[in-house]
């Protein structure tokens, strides 16, 4: 199987032309046997043409399980037919599909202002980090790339997406994906259409086998020419609240001007609600393992600051030339003020494999389990096994009763030596049994806790 070492860039402010040059370089590097850190490739979408405001559906197949990730980056290039791209800044995204009711967002971008030209760098990377979604990024995926552009002809984007799945062991792996709101077209400022109208909280139970959870929430903001020049361009603070814990959340990018694709014409400099022309749109992330409770409910809701339009069509107080210059949406200078909100609520598991190191590549001659050392030992000792060919393997720790107190490793592993460390320091003095199971083998030794 071809492995590819990932170069790890320092900064998503690198010139377009250097991250091109790495990713040349990133193809060229094989690799003989799999370790921790190599990176397996998987292109998508390749040079597709999207002129266009319909979703490019395609199915593809990415790694299985079988082998361990630690990070999965997503890398959307995004570059110009020879007809050219289409001039003005649109929202894109791509989604994952499980069937015709169900799919996730997993990345949002906005395209760029003219890119062609003299001193304008003619395609753009977007670095994304998508690990979240791994329980949904293996094996057979149905994937859908959108960008809302009404160009037409022969103009548009040529769209290219990579993944790259690197190995290794988290410490917490995310074992679901929970949908909380997918609004593409929330109004803002509407008192005949409230934002909770669009927006209602979710009552959730947590798994008991999570060990952290997270809210994943992707939100920009869209329309002008209104009360505030909402809601493009109206600073806002929103709410992430997870049970009695309330997180600000302040929608607004300011950081347009240092951009990953730049120069471009037009007026991509300009600060925005929660985006920027030619940039990937950043996720707000809470850490709500603090605001929940395995095995029981929690209610999340997000909550968007008051605010009313007074240029709006259906306000009989608004006064054309003088509560604002047009009273009626235009489709140009005075659009409809609303948001496009994706929240998502991610759940993560204890990792049984986080501390597994691996000594040796070579294939052993027998599945074998050696003793602990130290041992006696405390509080931590370590346990040395080999594996002879790939399998799904257990090594677990149990009392002189026969009840189990701690899984160490489990899963599929490749074949070679390994080792690992259980550190006891919250269980009291005594005998513990340590069992490998390997392939119908089973293997059982004994140590010693001694505080």
């Amino acid at each position: 199987m071809k492995k590819e070492l990932l170069l790890q860039l320092s900064s998503l402010k690198k010139s377009v032309n250097i991250i091109a040059f790495l990713l040349v370089m990133l193809t060229s590097v094989n690799l003989s046997y799999s370790a921790p850190g190599d990176t397996t490739w998987v292109t998508t979408f390749d040079q597709n043409f999207q002129n266009w405001a319909d979703v490019h559906y395609a199915n593809f197949t990415l790694p299985d399980t079988n082998t361990h990730y630690k990070q999965i980056l997503m890398y959307y290039t995004i570059g110009c037919p020879a007809a050219g791209c289409d001039p003005w800044d649109r929202l894109g995204w791509v989604k994952l599909y499980i069937d015709s009711n169900t799919n996730y967002e997993i990345q949002r971008i906005i395209t760029p202002y003219n890119i062609v030209g003299s001193g304008y760098p003619g395609q753009c990377v977007f670095v994304n980090d998508v690990t979240d979604y791994m329980p949904l990024l293996h094996d057979e995926v149905r994937l859908g790339s959108y960008i809302e552009s009404w160009i037409g002809g022969t103009r548009g984007w040529l769209v290219t997406i990579k993944f790259a799945f690197i190995e290794g062991e988290p410490e917490n792996i995310p074992f679901k994906v929970i949908n909380l709101w997918q609004n593409n077209h929330v109004l803002y400022g509407d008192p005949l259409a409230p934002p909770d109208s669009f927006i209602t909280p979710q009552n959730l139970m947590i798994d008991p086998q999570t060990s952290a959870a997270k809210v994943r929430l992707t939100n920009t903001g869209h329309g002008q020419g209104n009360t505030d020049n909402a809601a493009e361009f109206s600073f806002k603070i929103h709410q992430v609240i997870v049970g009695n814990d309330v997180t600000n959340h302040n929608l607004w990018r300011a950081d347009c001007s240092v951009n990953p694709c730049s120069p471009q014409g037009g007026t991509w400099q300009y600060a925005r609600a929660g985006w920027c022309p030619g940039a990937s749109v950043y996720p707000f992330e809470v850490d709500a393992s603090n605001s929940i409770t395995p095995g029981q409910n929690v209610e999340i809701n997000y909550a968007l600051q008051p605010y009313e339009n007074f240029c709006r069509p259906n306000n009989p107080l608004c006064v054309q030339g003088v509560t604002c210059s047009d009273c009626n949406y235009n489709y140009n200078g005075h659009t409809e003020p609303h948001y496009t909100i994706q929240g998502q609520l991610i759940l993560y598991k204890p990792n049984p494999n986080a501390h597994v190191t691996v000594l040796n590549t070579e294939i052993p001659g027998s599945y074998e389990l050696s003793q602990n050392y130290p041992n006696p030992f405390n509080p931590s000792t370590k346990i040395k096994f080999d594996i002879q060919k790939t399998s799904d393997i257990k090594l677990s720790v149990y009392d002189l009763q026969g009840k189990l107190v701690k899984t160490l490793v489990e899963g599929n592993l490749k074949a070679g030596s390994y080792e690992t460390k259980w550190n006891a320091s919250g269980f009291p003095s005594g005998i513990y049994f340590y069992r490998l199971e390997a392939e119908g083998n089973v293997f059982s030794k004994r140590m010693m806790l001694v505080k």
